[in-house]
């Protein structure tokens, strides 16, 4: 476990993300699957009419705010690290007015409501998605305070909803089963530590945290939704990502094209949904409905 605080750790790694921007904003790009898996699900919750108001938070570069922009939607994109910002503004000025995100502003997902911009927007988004801070946020506290404030966005009556990624607690070992597999025995005493409190902090040359994950337990998840969003359990949806390519396992499908990829997508979708299969994956989305 880390002893720098939870905001020393969101500075850090907010930091990191300002100095490797585009490491991030590439991916998803290489991960096809988890995007089209995630965007896919997006579009088919949100309500069936046009023009609709999304606010993506920790949006990144906002691979998801151009995607739903370039469908008609008014996007409002917010992050904390002005790196990626930038080249979402980047991106942005390439596009005619029409596919543009409707904002881009910077912003913590802790604290929404000091963005100026957003303090009187309360209750009036189509659909929210929180698909990052989660697993960057080093307090549960603090991430349930970001759930609240990412809720509190969402519209009352048609059909709004809230979209919200984890990364599971056991994705880390099937990447270190992969990559590393001798750690596990070496570090022992640090992956006990993880298993039951799933804090993955990155040290520089220096030993100072550089970058910061919170790594969650799938069967916590729908719980903590339910919890902080006080729905009922039918009212919150679990879906993973990456469905059954998990682990590493997307990378030659990612590859593909046209139809081949097509069938791996519809069954990761399947996988995905399952009402157990969800739990296998990497990434796993939780959408709160507010119908």
């Amino acid at each position: 476990m880390s002893t720098s605080t939870p905001q020393d750790l969101n500075a850090a790694t907010t930091q990191w993300y300002n100095t490797n921007p585009e490491l991030e904003d590439g991916r998803l790009r290489a991960h096809r699957i988890e995007f089209e898996v995630t965007l896919r699900t997006i579009i088919s919750r949100l309500p069936d009419r046009p023009g609709l108001k999304i606010l993506d938070i920790g949006g990144g570069a906002g691979p998801y705010t151009f995607a739903l922009a370039a469908r008609g939607h008014a996007v409002t994109l917010v992050d904390l690290s002005e790196g990626l910002l930038d080249l979402a503004r980047t991106r942005a000025s390439a596009l005619p007015p029409s596919s543009r995100p409707a904002r881009i502003l910077q912003g913590d997902a802790t604290a929404l409501s000091s963005i100026p911009e957003l303090a009187f927007e309360r209750g009036t988004f189509d659909a929210v998605l929180l698909l990052g801070p989660l697993y960057h946020i080093m307090s549960a506290p603090l991430r349930e305070a970001a759930i609240q404030h990412a809720w509190s966005m969402v519209r009352s009556e048609g059909g709004g909803a809230l979209f919200c990624a984890f990364v599971s607690r056991w994705a880390h070992y099937r990447a270190l089963a992969l990559t590393d597999p001798t750690r596990l025995a070496a570090r022992r005493e640090f992956y006990a530590q993880h298993a039951r409190d799933g804090e993955y902090v990155r040290l520089n040359e220096g030993g100072v945290p550089c970058h910061a994950m919170h790594h969650e337990l799938p069967a916590e998840m729908p719980r903590i939704l339910q919890r902080v969003t006080g729905v009922r359990g039918e009212n919150v949806e679990m879906l993973g990502t990456e469905g059954l390519l998990v682990g590493g396992l997307c990378k030659a499908v990612n590859e593909l094209q046209g139809d081949d990829f097509e069938a791996w997508v519809e069954k990761c979708m399947e996988v995905g949904a399952d009402d157990h299969g969800w739990m296998l994956a990497d990434h796993i989305v939780g959408i709160v409905s507010k119908a």
